[in-house]
């Protein structure tokens, strides 16, 4: 059709060539002119490949279907096409499993080879969100991932940490953007975008974690204890060189695993070789009181986050069904907020409480080098999405990821940088087809999850309805 076109001009330009030409050698220009535009402006085209769709939006004549219209996004065009294929990579994180690739000798140990083991490792996913996800209604919608066991690994901001812990005792408020801060700072009201958390919510946070953090110094200190053992028991003490000394770890005979031998029957001893500390019960015939020192909890953000979801004890609460469901929530920047005032205040009053990030750093890389296959999904920027990126680096890349933020890259930031950035980092497979959404997450995460996490649930319900139905 357009060939046609082209061909109508150009006679068009021909006929008026012809008449110019009568009428000047300046018109003659003109048609000569005339006829480079046109051929400038209708550039033949090359035919598109078959297998490109054509774009399309939803027809709402077919009546009200949302997932018919969702499922119309990926030829629609701009961000909505976007989040089509961040639907689709996601739900390939849902779907992937070892038995999808071949067993490679070279990489695999031999347990991996049974087909129904494989079928049942799946891929690791890695959620990082920053804090105004938990402010807003988006809190809900983590939770029930967390709850439900569909990702591995969190990563998220100290503001989430609090506000998880706040929400239990008071809720955030709806307000406007507009809301003038003079007066709210009147009032003792604090704005976080169109939502309203008075301070009496940080005051009820803070009566809480006060006597945790207590608790924790205490467990933090090293003790000495005196454990009698028998003749009997020798064989079964493990005894471990480390730290300079013998570890032992009896299990169950009451000394604790880490716990350091220093002294036998009120004697104060050098730490003995396994063989030797066993030789001496043998040889004793009689019951010996050996004298331990017992090192204290080493705190980490993510220890100290999964002491929160437990003693929280809440079903509403984040933190307590990650607690539950033994996913890690990593938080580098834990002391950034509410928590880090607490904590500040606290050590007026009992000093020495030591928070430390290498055992979390070394926890979220093992995590990563040691899948099969993994897949970020980031809800925000900042150090949540480096951490989760800089994890995955370790494993030469994530498999997959999908990136939802308003961040542009213009300024060289990480947050605004497109995924295509973070291949060139190792960040991300090469092979990898991540998908990074422009928009507002409070909007796109719920409409993301219902379309990719809530039908893998609601699946599973169905098949174990079908499986009862059938017995």
């Amino acid at each position: 059709m357009q060939t046609n076109i082209q061909g109508s001009l150009r006679n068009l330009s021909e006929s008026l060539g012809i008449v110019l030409t009568m009428s000047s050698g300046k018109d003659v220009n003109e048609a000569a002119g005339c006829e480079k535009a046109t051929a400038a402006v209708l550039v033949e085209s090359v035919e598109m490949p078959k297998d490109v769709p054509a774009c399309r939006g939803f027809d709402f004549n077919k009546g009200l279907d949302y997932e018919g219209m969702f499922k119309s996004f990926i030829t629609h065009g701009f961000q909505a096409t976007h989040f089509g294929l961040a639907v689709n990579q996601i739900n390939q994180m849902l779907k992937w499993r070892l038995s999808d690739e071949k067993f490679d000798p070279n990489t695999e140990g031999e347990e991996l080879k049974d087909p129904k083991v494989r079928a049942k490792i799946k891929c690791t996913i890695f959620l990082g969100f920053t804090s105004n996800m938990v402010s807003c209604g988006n809190r809900e919608v983590l939770r029930y991932l967390l709850q439900h066991k569909l990702v591995n690994a969190c990563v998220t901001t100290g503001g989430a940490i609090e506000e998880d812990i706040m929400k239990c005792f008071h809720p955030h408020y709806m307000g406007d953007f507009r809301l003038k801060g003079r007066d709210l700072r009147e009032k003792g009201h604090n704005r976080i975008g169109n939502l309203i958390v008075p301070n009496k919510n940080y005051c009820a946070f803070e009566d809480w974690l006060k006597p945790i953090l207590g608790e924790m110094l205490v467990e933090q200190q090293a003790t000495v204890r005196e454990i009698t053992l028998t003749p009997k028991q020798a064989d079964k003490i493990v005894l471990i060189d480390t730290k300079g000394g013998p570890v032992v770890d009896s299990e169950g005979e009451g000394i604790p695993c880490g716990a350091t031998i220093f002294g036998l029957d009120g004697k104060i001893i050098a730490c003995k070789k396994a063989a030797e500390v066993t030789k001496i019960l043998k040889a004793a015939q009689k019951a010996v009181t050996v004298t331990v020192s017992i090192p204290g909890e080493v705190w980490t953000p993510a220890k100290i986050i999964r002491r929160m979801g437990k003693t929280i004890n809440n079903p509403d609460s984040c933190l307590y069904w990650a607690y539950k469901n033994d996913i890690p929530i990593y938080c580098p920047a834990i002391t950034d907020g509410a928590v880090g005032d607490v904590v500040f205040f606290h050590s007026y009053k009992e000093k020495g409480l030591v928070i430390d990030t290498a055992q979390d750093i070394k926890g979220i890389n093992e995590l990563a080098m040691n899948a099969p296959k993994t897949g970020m999904i980031i809800l925000g920027g900042g150090v949540v999405k480096h951490h989760i990126c800089n994890a995955n680096l370790m494993r030469n890349g994530a498999d997959y990821a999908v990136f939802v933020n308003t961040g542009q890259e213009f300024d060289g930031s990480d947050s605004g940088a497109r995924p295509d950035e973070a291949i060139s980092w190792g960040k991300i497979k090469v092979e990898a087809k991540p998908v990074k959404v422009y928009g507002d997450a409070s909007l796109i995460w719920p409409l993301l999850v219902s379309q990719t996490f809530v039908r893998e649930v609601e699946s599973k319900k169905t098949i174990k309805i079908e499986s009862k139905s059938s017995t």
